[in-house]
């Protein structure tokens, strides 16, 4: 649903759970000549909160690791980048309930 959305948005999906030593990035795509980072996080209930709210700060400390170690990795590191987060609430059968798109949301250092 997330890539979905995004696609029809215009970003051109580039790698999709990416693994690094430190974790793995849900998405990572390019759009206007950025690279941006996904994060993207699903919820069936609101039990647990809505899901943006399970990025904690040590999530932010992994999600920058991860994506730091893919710009070095791949020599982007003077490519402009975000990290944007992307929140699914779905209804039990698996309908899209709520789509939510956070641009910037974990700042790169």
């Amino acid at each position: 649903m997330a890539e979905r959305f995004l696609v029809s948005r215009g970003f051109s999906v580039r790698e999709r759970n990416y693994k690094t030593p430190f974790g793995e990035i849900d998405m990572i795509c390019e759009r206007d000549g950025f690279l941006v980072f996904f994060e993207v996080k699903t919820r069936l209930s609101e039990t647990f909160g809505p899901p943006l709210s399970s990025i904690t700060e040590t999530k932010k400390k992994h999600i920058l690791k991860n994506c730091q170690f893919y710009l070095k990795k791949h020599r982007l590191c003077e490519t402009p980048c975000r990290i944007d987060v992307i929140g699914l609430d779905l209804y039990p059968d698996g309908r899209l309930k709520i789509l939510r798109h956070v641009r910037n949301a974990i700042e790169l250092e």
